[in-house]
């Protein structure tokens, strides 16, 4: 009943705000696609996994078509998978490709991925594909790749294409673009092993083209990149309370907490001996308040745990509790409505151990992000320098209604616990709100009398 009331509240206090025409950011579903879902038995026939997580599982291209609603419920627009080539049988992650030119068909081949690809159009979401930069015969190896351990482990003595030489390039750019026409997809990412990759030089021009750095490196002409030292403090920040956050980040950076070669999520708050979901919830209600891309791997939702392969890349239990889920689609829904906050200017106000307080300066209605990721619950004091006089702060997660007093406004949260609030005009104490409240408590006390006479005439 709390929930109702405070949803009730929400709709009452909140004036409408029109929605933002600009386009959003990507939010990106990043997953490896023989541990997604098993659609179809059709294409297994080389799948020979006697409880062995090394071997492949056989999750295909009609897995993840059945999961759409799944994924663009939860407020991801962009789905990002895992290499799709031809490639050694006992690969079930795909980077140790064999033939650039042939969709493998233990996934679905080329008709079932042209079939996802109209899917993932069709339901205006977009699909990027992560390409792998083993050397085939056609192509000259690299002498010392840049790799982190879980690479050096996966890779062992297979080669890398080196991407700083001009006849690669040319091969390796032409094989990319016939891909892309081909299938239409609507980017192309990569694990770069080496420094200075440039995208320019080696994959078409997309909108949606996404480099994945080791600590120390760098990539040029790419949309977007996700650096591992964000990723990190991403990582370190959430994992547990009162711990420094980053509150500024380069303009094209892909925030995300992992990726297909790191350490879980989920490992690092678990280190920790704290509860996965709600470090989860935070970091993600975190990363959908910043103006930002972003990225989340396949079975956060569910706190998958692992801190090497194969246990970093479980096959998805779908029928886990749905905590996180939820919590995810309540709360992009709530940043999809008032998507204008991100028009303006956004200046965090406050960072200290975990709190931080961000406000969204726009020309209609401006919005206060407050997050606590302390041991403890806090107050955070506002003067009217940040909310003008005659207005209150009104909750759109939790459904806080915060006005005035004494020429300051006081925003309490719980331990572990993120809120955002529009600015709006105060509109005193809310009649609407308080008849409607009345009236819930009302029917439900009349609802018990009820239920209480009938189970006595039925004794």
């Amino acid at each position: 009943m709390k929930k109702m009331i405070l949803l009730l509240m929400a709709g009452l206090l909140v004036t409408p705000v029109a929605q933002a025409q600009e386009k959003q950011q990507p939010r990106v579903y990043s997953l490896v696609v023989d541990r997604f879902l098993n659609g179809t038995e059709k294409n297994n026939a080389h799948i020979h996994n006697d409880d062995d997580d090394h071997l492949p599982y056989g999750g295909d291209f009609q897995g993840i078509e059945s999961k759409l609603d799944y994924i663009k419920d939860m407020g991801f627009n962009v789905i990002h998978i895992s290499p799709i080539f031809k490639h050694e049988q006992n690969d079930y992650l795909g980077y140790k490709v064999s033939n650039y030119d042939t969709i493998d068909a233990v996934y679905g081949g080329d008709k079932d991925f042209k079939e996802l690809v109209k899917k993932i159009h069709d339901n205006k979401m977009k699909i990027i594909v992560d390409m792998p930069v083993v050397a085939t015969k056609e192509f000259t190896p690299l002498k010392s790749p840049a790799m982190n351990e879980i690479q050096k482990a996966y890779y062992g003595n297979t080669q890398i294409i080196d991407l700083q030489n001009a006849a690669n390039q040319e091969k390796y750019k032409k094989k990319m673009a016939a891909f892309v026409k081909t299938y239409q997809v609507d980017g192309l990412s990569m694990y770069t092993l080496q420094d200075g990759i440039d995208a320019q030089k080696i994959m078409p021009d997309l909108p949606l083209n996404i480099a994945i750095l080791n600590k120390g490196m760098a990539a040029k002409n790419f949309d977007y990149i996700q650096k591992e030292e964000s990723t990190l403090k991403l990582a370190n920040g959430f994992k547990t309370t009162d711990q420094p956050l980053p509150d500024s980040f380069g303009k094209n950076e892909l925030l995300a907490a992992d990726n297909f070669f790191m350490p879980r999520f989920t490992k690092y708050a678990a280190d920790e001996n704290m509860f996965p979901g709600t470090r989860i919830k935070l970091l993600l209600s975190y990363l959908l308040s910043q103006n930002q891309p972003m990225s989340m791997t396949y079975g956060t939702e569910i706190a998958m745990n692992g801190g090497q392969m194969p246990d970093m890349h479980q096959l998805l239990d779908f029928r886990t509790e749905k905590e996180v889920t939820d919590y995810l689609q309540e709360t992009s829904r709530v940043f999809d409505k008032y998507r204008e906050m991100f028009d303006g200017k956004m200046q965090v106000l406050m960072n200290k151990n975990g709190n931080q307080v961000i406000h969204y300066d726009t020309d209609k209605v401006d919005f206060i992000y407050n997050l606590n990721n302390t041991d403890k619950a806090t107050k955070v004091e506002l003067g009217t320098d940040v909310v003008p006089e005659g207005k209150m702060l009104s909750g759109l997660l939790i459904g806080d209604a915060i006005h005035e007093k004494d020429g300051q406004f006081d925003l309490i949260t719980n331990r572990e616990e993120a809120e955002l609030y529009a600015i709006i005009k105060d509109r005193g104490l809310n009649i609407g709100y308080i008849i409607a409240s009345v009236g819930v408590i009302i029917a439900f006390t009349l609802f018990i009398i009820l239920a209480a006479r009938k189970s006595k005439r039925n004794k």
